[in-house]
């Protein structure tokens, strides 16, 4: 059949046409009527992880902008303790049923002031939690509020005895802190009505590391002792200066509101009781829900 100059033309122009579409990944446009094969069994969980993925980091992304919103002054002279501009760690706790959390910090010269923790359990349960490592005279705000101006704190700072002094380099010092933070056994008498005692699991890989050769702490480490993943108590190792000797100190801190005992072989070390005290502005820690400023909105 003889086929006209101008239909020439116009299949001429549509194949152009489509090839461009492909070429863009867009070849699909010229077959819209056409049955779609069903995704499979794989192409289906590929899509449900990236799903699942993005809401993970939209959750991590609004733990993180929450914290920005408070500010930490120190002593006498009320000096900022700055938040570090990283989560040191994100972490789920099945058992507790939470679905994401973070693990902050506020910072001075790098050593740790304030421990924070933000959680995500459910649209109406986001808490905020903080420990102040720091001691007197710290004053936290949220905007022009003041929420938090802790009476001391429960971190006692001992000495550990009969160890081998701090190493020359950062690197075998890392080996030794490591091999001091096994020594150490934390218990959990964890859950709100029924408790159970728990042991904790260390995380052998410090979550921080801090410290400098010219000052009193050469070096520093802040190590977790976790329900699987969720951070309940918080030991900071440190190797500091004592004359022409480099010593060893550590000290514990709660991340958790129920109560934690720390063991040195058989000898306990430190220990804190529950505490079911929410919002209480002159506490060690401070726990409360976390307040919705207007137009922050909590990814569902």
């Amino acid at each position: 059949m003889k086929v006209s100059r101008s239909e020439q033309i116009r299949n001429c122009v549509f194949g152009i046409l489509a090839a461009a579409l492909a070429a863009f990944g867009i070849s699909d446009f010229l077959h819209a009527d056409e049955p779609q094969a069903p995704k499979t069994e794989v192409q289906a969980e590929d899509a449900a992880k990236a799903a699942e993925q993005a809401m993970r980091k939209a959750r991590v992304d609004f733990l993180s902008g929450a914290i920005k919103h408070f500010e930490v002054h120190v002593g006498k002279d009320q000096v900022e303790s700055k938040l570090h501009p990283q989560p040191l760690q994100v972490w789920n706790n099945p058992v507790s049923g939470t679905r994401i959390g973070i693990l902050a910090m506020y910072t001075r010269n790098d050593r740790p002031d304030v421990m924070a923790q933000f959680s995500f359990t459910s649209p109406d349960a986001v808490i905020n939690e903080f420990y102040n490592f720091y001691g007197n005279e710290l004053t936290m705000k949220r905007g022009d509020r003041t929420v938090w101006t802790p009476e001391g704190s429960s971190t006692e700072w001992k000495p550990l005895k009969e160890i081998d002094p701090g190493a020359t380099t950062p690197e075998r010092r890392l080996v030794q802190m490591r091999r001091l933070a096994e020594k150490f056994v934390v218990e959990d008498n964890f859950g709100w009505d029924k408790k159970e005692l728990t042991q904790l699991r260390l995380l052998t890989t410090p979550v921080y590391r801090y410290g400098n050769p010219k000052d009193e702490v050469v070096d520093g480490a802040v190590f977790v002792f976790a329900q699987g993943t969720d951070p309940e108590a918080v030991l900071m190792l440190e190797c500091f200066r004592d004359g022409e000797e480099l010593k060893w100190r550590y000290g514990f801190g709660p991340m958790s509101i129920y109560a934690l005992t720390a063991k040195l072989g058989e000898e306990v070390v430190w220990e804190i009781p529950e505490r079911k005290i929410f919002g209480q502005r002159l506490s060690v820690q401070y726990v409360c829900p976390y307040q919705l400023d207007a137009g922050e909105k909590i990814p569902e």
